[in-house]
């Protein structure tokens, strides 16, 4: 059994390493694809596309795990969303007020999954964003989600009560379309937790991913990965507790002082700054033995806190999963 499996199942091994966005615009053979595609959803359409871009970092740096080439905005596409990835202006979604989900139309990403399989034995992560992060993108724009505060949500709560639940229940399809195809592991992106009141932190992040999870569990035993991203100290302790995650990835803001007040019995992921990575040299070496030491008791897979940045030399990472294969 691999040691990323080995943690999520609890256990503490050598520190297992992957990176959020390993795959994409700091890889030279990532931007050879890219140049030859018009556009992302193309890319993430093509299951070919998928597994070769999936696995160049598994290649090139030795990863202990893959994670499909994907979006969080898949399931609004295959909802009847007009979705776009615009150079500069970043994704789109164009919401007519209703999901229509047909899961049909992300068979190429399961293709792309069961491609990935045949040729490589590292463990395979697939994921979805979280239903209230997902809805933030179906909802606002891209001006509005820059500048999300209490009034605007407040204005809008009727809508996302009237959709979450069954946001919630197409994620929970959609992880085990993920899931049949051959993954190994399953991450849940809440990218936008930290936006929420405690109130509806637990009305809408707490409370859909325990439901996602208990479907997914009631039919696999896979483990599961939650990110509430800038979620406060509350937030990320009562996400903890979720019954039946294997897994807390925790942001760059987390103060690990407060680890101790997490569930005891969760593994952990995370969370140098990207931009420690970005800029290299002893200042990320410091933020990483800071992690590594933080984490000495615990079952901990090392990853950023956010995705890797456009721009993070190679060397740098190659520095990096050097140094926590040595530790």
């Amino acid at each position: 059994m691999s040691i990323l499996i080995e943690t999520l199942k609890g256990n503490k091994t050598k520190t297992p390493i992957w990176l959020m966005r390993q795959a994409g615009r700091h890889l030279p053979e990532y931007i050879n694809i890219r140049q030859r595609h018009t556009d992302l959803m193309e890319m993430f359409l093509n299951p070919d596309v998928i597994a070769e871009i999936s696995l160049q970092p598994v290649k090139r740096y030795g990863l202990d795990a893959c994670i499909v080439f994907s979006d969080i905005l898949m399931i609004p596409y295959a909802s009847g969303c007009d979705v776009s990835f615009r150079e500069g202006i970043g994704p789109q979604v164009k919401f007519n007020d209703k999901f229509n989900f047909k899961s049909h139309k992300l068979d190429p990403v399961t293709k792309g999954i069961e491609n990935i399989k045949k040729i490589s034995s590292t463990p395979l992560i697939g994921f979805a964003g979280g239903p209230w992060t997902t809805l933030l993108y179906c909802l606002f724009d891209k001006e509005e989600r820059s500048q999300i505060n209490e009034d605007l949500i407040n204005r809008n709560k009727k809508r996302i009560d009237d959709h979450i639940d069954e946001l919630t229940g197409i994620i929970s399809n959609y992880a085990m379309q993920q899931v049949n195809a051959g993954i190994d592991v399953f991450q849940i992106f809440e990218s936008a937790a930290g936006d929420l009141n405690d109130y509806l932190f637990e009305k809408w992040v707490v409370n859909p991913t325990l439901k996602i999870v208990k479907k997914i569990k009631n039919k696999s035993d896979i483990p599961i990965i939650g990110f509430p991203r800038n979620a406060n100290i509350s937030g990320y302790k009562n996400y903890s507790f979720i019954n039946q995650l294997d897994c807390i990835c925790l942001d760059y803001n987390f103060n690990l002082r407060q680890l101790n007040l997490l569930n005891p019995n969760i593994s952990y992921q995370g969370n140098l700054h990207p931009k420690l990575l970005l800029n290299g040299g002893d200042e990320m070496d410091r933020g990483l033995e800071e992690i590594l030491l933080a984490f000495r008791d615990y079952p901990h897979i090392f990853n950023l806190g956010h995705g890797v940045l456009p721009g993070t030399p190679i060397n740098n990472v190659e520095r990096l999963v050097q140094k926590v294969r040595n530790n």
